[in-house]
């Protein structure tokens, strides 16, 4: 219990660490960064540790398939967290489990009719915040909703293939280390499509110790991750999916000092409740 707890903390402690270090610098780069320190120690547990000449060209592709989903989901939260509320990004990853429930009823044999009141429930408080938000400091654009649900998408997805993936014995390693390279290079890429090398110079020795530190806090989450799941029940797990959007939501209140109206707590529970039902009824 006590590590799902920790990797919840750590997973929602990131994102405020993302969106106070993309302040002053770029998404790409700060990306890359951070990249390369994960996946070196990802690619270095894995070397030591587990072998991989068993994993075949069609074993590479599925793993790649779910970690460019998971690549594009980040690129796309980064890119709304950076100019607007953490509060978003805690709704909209609440909203993920309605596009499970989605892959499920269509490529799966689940009947839709037993998930209808949880849907209902997300879908209602989901365009009450939208509506109760039109006029406040919460407001986005049309433009970052529809990123938003792209990064909902594109995580629900990443999920589910890496799901799949863990089915078929792939190690959690080879996983994290084939994203977290994607990153890195995708990151690297746009880096220097744009390049200013005194200017990247420069920042690679003023973030040093910050990304440091959010290396550190992300590979201690995705750790307490795997080490909870492999400890606790299914259903004492599950509310690690309910608690990291929760706290994250709590987060950007406690480090930006975002207020929450009264309204935005009424309608936060009824999507709670909605993902609440869905996430059990699916388990």
């Amino acid at each position: 219990m006590i590590f799902i707890v920790l990797s919840v903390l750590l997973f929602s402690y990131n994102n405020v660490l993302w969106k106070k270090n993309l302040k002053a610098t770029s998404i790409p780069f700060l990306v890359s960064y951070r990249a390369f320190f994960t996946s070196t120690i990802s690619i270095g547990f894995l070397l030591l540790f587990f072998t991989i000449e068993h994993i075949s060209i069609s074993d590479f592709i599925k793993i790649t398939t779910g970690s460019l989903f998971g690549v594009l989901g980040l690129f796309s939260m980064l890119a709304v967290i950076k100019k607007s509320s953490l509060q978003w990004l805690g709704i909209y990853n609440l909203l993920g489990v309605v596009f499970t429930i989605l892959y499920l009823w269509i490529f799966d044999t689940v009947l839709i009719k037993e998930f209808l009141l949880g849907l209902l429930l997300i879908v209602s408080g989901f365009v009450c915040f939208i509506f109760s938000n039109k006029q406040t400091q919460l407001k986005i654009t049309t433009k970052q909703h529809l990123i938003l649900l792209l990064m909902s998408f594109s995580y629900s997805f990443s999920a589910i293939l890496h799901w799949k993936n863990l089915n078929l014995n792939f190690s959690p390693l080879l996983i994290i280390a084939n994203q977290e390279s994607i990153v890195f290079f995708v990151g690297l890429f746009f880096t220097f499509k744009k390049a200013n090398i005194s200017a990247i110079k420069t920042d690679l020795r003023i973030y040093f110790k910050k990304i440091i530190i959010m290396s550190t806090v992300v590979f201690f989450a995705i750790l307490f991750s795997f080490l909870g799941l492999k400890q606790t029940n299914p259903i004492v797990s599950s509310l690690l999916f309910l608690a990291a959007p929760l706290t994250t939501i709590l987060f950007s209140a406690f480090f930006f000092k975002e207020k929450f109206s009264k309204k935005n707590i009424v309608f936060i529970i009824i999507i709670l409740l909605g993902a609440f039902m869905l996430h059990f009824q699916n388990n």
